[in-house]
């Protein structure tokens, strides 16, 4: 008896409770359709229109590309260029991040949300023109461009 007493006193001080013939938990009831959880990293918004690259930064054009059907989420070329240059680069329809990586060095991070940019890498002495591979990693679905100019 002593011993029945003192496992219910250890049950009641650490919050447990015996159970009660009869006690069953409700199962959840819903009308509603379980929806998945959401693993996507990137968030739909509305799209505005690419900004017009060429038109904003001028300069000899040595890359440019434009998914404006959102259908490329990695995408690599090779463009000739020195030290001395721009990249500009837009991206509309998602909250997820656009990366830009070049041969020469250049490597950043963009939010589809803050549209349009420019980076300038304008280095001294210039070198002579080198082949670079330009990379750009968008998010799934996003419309992207991009467009490097070659400095004087």
């Amino acid at each position: 008896m002593h011993r029945l007493a003192g496992a219910l006193m250890v049950m009641l001080l650490s919050g447990c409770t015996a159970p009660v013939q009869g006690d069953r938990e409700a199962a959840p009831s819903t009308t509603e359709p379980l929806r998945p959880l959401r693993t996507s990293t990137t968030t739909p918004l509305k799209m505005r229109p690419l900004a017009d690259l060429k038109e904003r930064v001028k300069g000899k054009v040595v890359l440019s590309y434009a998914d404006e059907k959102a259908e490329r989420s990695s995408w690599t070329a090779e463009a000739r260029f020195s030290n001395g240059y721009v990249v500009a680069v837009d991206c509309v329809g998602f909250e997820g991040k656009l990366k830009v990586i070049t041969t020469s060095g250049l490597n950043f991070l963009r939010k589809c949300i803050d549209g349009y940019t420019t980076v300038t890498v304008d280095n001294y002495p210039r070198k002579p023109l080198k082949n670079h591979q330009v990379t750009v990693h968008a998010p799934p679905g996003a419309k992207w461009a991009v467009l490097i100019v070659r400095l004087p």
